[in-house]
């Protein structure tokens, strides 16, 4: 029995820069999770959803921010079907900033999972909580095609339980490669659409899907 999932990073988020001032007494934590799309974002997310691929979809995840939600949208409401949210799906929580102790902060992140820094979360913790939510899914969905609505950093950290990280020399550009073969060999866009089959429970093959209508954009572009 062949299970169809589809893991989506959110469209183009705003850009928090634009924020002259905030006067919320609100968490860093739930000030990420309100970040939405930004206008070029939503026209994006409408366009994703329209795509062919994207069709006949059984059951829709997404996590607890925002910007997910505001992707998914576009499909919940054409295809008429309803979503659960689970902040299992949720990005990787950041901490406190780390530039001025770790310049490879952004590699190393990727390549040891143990790192992390004060009040944030490690590669390792983000695979641990996405990995339960994940199998907790396929088991309820066994045979169906399903879209998950995440994060740049969540569904690579869980993308990497199979696949092998290589960074490619600047900021966002990566490859992962999978038995042996580049799936991802680019800078990383938003949104972005991984392909995963799993007869029952095992994993059969992962693809990164391309579309001519969303060619390359930063997840902060505005």
């Amino acid at each position: 029995m062949i299970t169809t999932v589809y893991l989506i990073r959110h469209s183009v988020r705003f850009n928090s820069k634009r924020i002259i001032k905030n006067n919320s007494s609100q968490s860093k934590i739930l000030l990420n999770e309100k970040i939405c799309l930004s206008v070029e974002g939503e026209k994006r997310a409408e366009i994703l959803c329209n795509e062919k691929e994207l069709q006949n979809i059984d059951a829709v995840y997404a996590s607890n921010c925002v910007r997910t939600l505001q992707t998914a949208k576009y499909l919940i409401e054409r295809q008429n079907i309803g979503v659960t949210i689970d902040d299992r799906f949720d990005e990787r929580k950041s901490g406190k900033p780390n530039d001025h102790i770790y310049k490879d902060w952004w590699v190393r992140q990727f390549t040891d999972e143990n790192f992390k820094t004060e009040g944030g979360e490690s590669q390792k913790e983000v695979v641990a909580r996405f990995s339960e939510a994940f199998y907790e899914m396929l088991n309820q969905n066994k045979g169906k095609r399903v879209a998950i609505f995440s994060h740049g950093y969540a569904i690579f950290f869980f993308l990497m339980t199979w696949c092998k990280f290589e960074y490619l020399g600047e900021k966002d550009s990566v490859k992962l490669t999978y038995n042996g073969k580049d799936i991802f060999n680019k800078k990383i866009s938003a949104p972005e659409v991984f392909k995963l089959l799993f007869d029952d429970d095992k994993l059969a093959s992962i693809d990164c899907l391309e579309f001519e209508d969303l060619p390359y954009m930063d997840a902060l572009s505005w």
